[in-house]
């Protein structure tokens, strides 16, 4: 179930066409589904290698090398030396003047616009949707990723101390709701207008990271800004959706990692390792199995390992990318731990595609990157059944309209 997403009604409020039904038909005749197949695949999406990746953030995607957390990698950097994407040069290997390449960025990529501690106000306002929309046409940048969101909602801000302590009425938090999403929808407008290609996430929920929840100790009042976040993430989805963009649920990987205000998850284990999701390392590195750097706040490697493969696998569903996922023994290695001949993410996690929505090509029912006769059954198969990833078009409710909307877009190819 998608957080913040309308739950589904009961069976008797489920509407399946009829035998006879000519949508019915439609659907269920073989040598209907082989036509519409054959038509589909005619369109079917072309490969769009990701060229150049540029990216808008907040710390956890700008460089951790530029941080006193450089012994630890983020997701991006990960990318950029264990994948080979092109995030552009550092400012010395370009030349740049003073070493730097200016705010909001400093010294390292030229695509990454991430800056440490930036809300979605700053994304506009610091420059980073602008400047990434420039670099289409000066640097050829053809796609972008937007992770922000945490510093909206941050334990030390007073959207979460109103919303923790009650505070803020009702019509407070629906405004800073509201503003959020608009926020959000000028950021993705600015960033796309000269044709640039963007996945964007939902908002992550901090109240479950061990520094909030060691200053806000109670889980039933955290669990009162968790709830506004996930309207929050209703609103990005339907952007999304507005805007054919395909969507990495961050506040679902970040739930699935550290579990949620009243089920926290203390470890993860990874590669025959413990990863312990509420001990910090060390400045000086000695504790690589940590889940967090030594501020207590950012995650080590391993996580930001697991949040790369998210990433990856939006990339190559919605832009045929073709970036290998990274395994659980290239992660720890990537931290500087050995791996010990066992994987067990999947069966923690589930599948990685679980957590993103390509909304630039929802006929692509399986999440396979392609739109071809297994899309076609798997969506029988929910909408028999009444399963939420039926509501095709997001409305609530598994009905009729869905089955239009989906028979309309397969035809289409997308």
């Amino acid at each position: 179930m998608i957080p913040g997403r309308v739950s589904l009604p009961a069976a008797p409020e489920f509407t399946l066409p009829i035998p006879g039904d000519s949508r019915y038909n439609m659907l269920m005749s073989p040598r209907a589904a082989l036509a519409t197949l054959s038509l589909a695949l005619a369109i079917a999406p072309a490969h769009a290698q990701v060229a150049r990746l540029g990216v808008m953030g907040d710390s956890l995607t700008d460089e951790y090398a530029e941080e006193p957390y450089s012994y630890a990698s983020n997701w991006l950097e990960q990318l950029k030396h264990h994948r080979g994407v092109d995030v552009g040069l550092t400012a010395a290997e370009a030349g740049q003047s003073g070493g730097t390449w200016g705010e909001p960025r400093r010294k390292f990529y030229k695509y990454d616009w991430a800056k440490i501690g930036a809300s979605t106000i700053a994304v506009l306002a610091g420059g980073q949707a602008s400047g990434l929309a420039g670099q289409y046409t000066s640097s050829g940048v053809t796609h972008g990723i937007l992770l922000v969101g945490s510093n909206d909602f941050a334990p030390n801000s007073a959207a979460f101390i109103n919303i923790y302590n009650h505070t803020w009425t009702q019509s407070q938090i629906d405004n800073y709701i509201a503003s959020r999403i608009t926020n959000m929808t000028n950021i993705v407008d600015t960033a796309t207008a000269p044709g640039l290609k963007l996945t964007v996430c939902t908002f992550l929920d901090y109240s479950i990271a061990l520094s909030a929840r060691k200053q806000y100790t109670d889980p039933i009042k955290r669990e009162r800004v968790s709830a506004v976040i996930r309207r929050v993430n209703a609103g990005i989805h339907d952007l999304c959706r507005d805007r054919k963009l395909p969507l990495v649920d961050f506040y679902g990987v970040f739930s699935a990692v550290f579990g949620t205000n009243d089920s926290i998850h203390d470890f993860l284990s990874m590669g025959g390792q413990t990863i312990s999701l509420n001990i910090s390392d060390t400045l000086a590195n000695t504790n690589k199995l940590a889940g967090l750097c030594h501020d207590g706040i950012h995650p080590h490697t391993t996580l930001q390992g697991v949040f790369a493969n998210y990433f990856i696998t939006a990339m190559n569903i919605a832009w045929h990318a073709d970036i290998p996922l990274f395994t659980e023994e290239e992660i720890l290695a990537h931290a500087g731990v050995p791996y010990l001949g066992v994987d067990q993410l999947p069966g923690q996690l589930g599948p990685w595609s679980d957590l993103v929505t390509n909304y630039s090509c929802l006929a692509d029912f399986d999440k396979s990157g392609f739109v071809d006769l297994d899309d076609h059954i798997a969506f029988i198969h929910a909408f028999e059944h009444g399963n939420d990833a039926a509501d095709y078009n997001g409305s609530g409710f598994v009905d009729v309209t869905d089955f239009d909307d989906f028979i309309a877009a397969f035809e289409l190819g997308c």
